[in-house]
């Protein structure tokens, strides 16, 4: 959707939209950053480095998942940023790249910087889902399909479900048909991330940023199966599912190893590999529960296998929480 012109620029909603956020994201990281004591200028030199290294990456990774359509639109594709297609994971790669970046020129621990930027992401995520409808984005299921009794896709039957035909419950998508308004659940998970780090104690540095990915990646392992539009796909593997179990993964290994020496046991960190991995089992059980590939899970209607698949996601970040909280204790007052 465009907005106006500026001489032969086309400035796109969606686009104008995400430059505000991230004015936005900035300004509160500037204000995190004070609280935290982090030197005049690392604010700046992390805007300056996160914008270009963030939408680069975010570009490389939407174009590897897309490998196969890339090689027939050219390698010219990779750099055409005016015609969409990006993922978040590798913005927020990006993200972190410029944090290493800045903490090696400004002389100071990145997981200073990472955690004065953690709750501005999560308020930026807030922004980029409310903004999704602008590129026609953000869809879940048809709702009429969901419900028709003929279908036999949910437990409650309703041959007339127009009274959810409205925002905040369904929107009507780029063919007119009225769909779960996903983006909007997102958003909102992603505001109540925002609030948790905003209020959370002052804890051992990186605990925070940890946080942050731990929260958006367990949820969106379960948010990302809504989606019906536009999901970034390896063969049937949802990209997104993927690296939010790589994330919940790598959450965990960092903070089993910022434990104090005492509690730095193996058992503890295979116990929560162990349970991670049972989690996105239970997952990707579901998946092909919902596709119907699974013989004896066939009698499961999709309502019930997203409620099994949202056990299976909080059983992600419960896998490691305990570990993350006695990694970084909360700062005696």
């Amino acid at each position: 959707m465009e907005a106006f012109h500026l001489g032969p620029v086309t400035i796109y909603s969606y686009g104008l939209v995400m430059a505000a956020s991230a004015a936005l994201a900035f300004a509160l990281t500037a204000w995190q950053g004070k609280k935290q004591g982090l030197k005049p200028g690392t604010v700046s030199w992390f805007a300056v480095l996160s914008i270009p290294l963030a939408l680069l990456f975010a570009r490389i990774g939407y174009c590897l998942v897309m490998l196969d359509w890339l090689l027939d639109q050219g390698f010219d594709f990779l750099w055409q940023f005016n015609r969409g297609g990006y993922m978040l994971y590798g913005a927020l790669l990006g993200g972190v790249l410029a944090g290493a970046l800045t903490a090696k020129i400004t002389r100071q621990p990145i997981s200073g910087i990472l955690d004065a930027a953690a709750a501005p992401t999560a308020l930026m995520i807030v922004l980029a889902r409310m903004a999704e409808p602008l590129v026609n984005l953000g869809y879940g299921y048809d709702i009429e399909e969901w419900f028709d009794p003929f279908e036999e896709k949910c437990m409650i039957a309703w041959e007339d479900p127009s009274i959810l035909f409205r925002f905040p419950l369904g929107e009507q998508n780029y063919y007119g048909v009225w769909c779960f308004a996903v983006y909007l659940p997102e958003a909102i998970t992603a505001l109540v991330i925002f609030f948790i780090l905003i209020f959370l104690k002052k804890r051992k540095p990186g605990g925070k940023a940890l946080l942050m990915l731990l929260l958006y990646a367990g949820t969106q392992a379960f948010w990302e199966s809504m989606r019906q539009d536009a999901v970034l796909k390896w063969g049937f593997v949802r990209a997104s599912q993927l690296f939010s179990g790589i994330a919940v993964l790598i959450v965990l290994i960092i903070s089993w190893r910022m434990l104090p020496k005492p509690q730095h046991k193996r058992s503890l960190l295979w116990r929560g590999v162990s349970c991670i991995l049972l989690s996105c089992g239970v997952i990707m059980a579901m998946e092909f529960a919902l596709e119907q590939k699974i013989g004896f899970l066939t009698w499961m209607r999709m309502d019930v296998c997203y409620a099994v698949m949202a056990l299976g996601c909080l059983g992600l970040i419960f896998s490691v929480l305990p570990v993350w909280k006695k990694a970084f204790p909360a700062d005696n007052p």
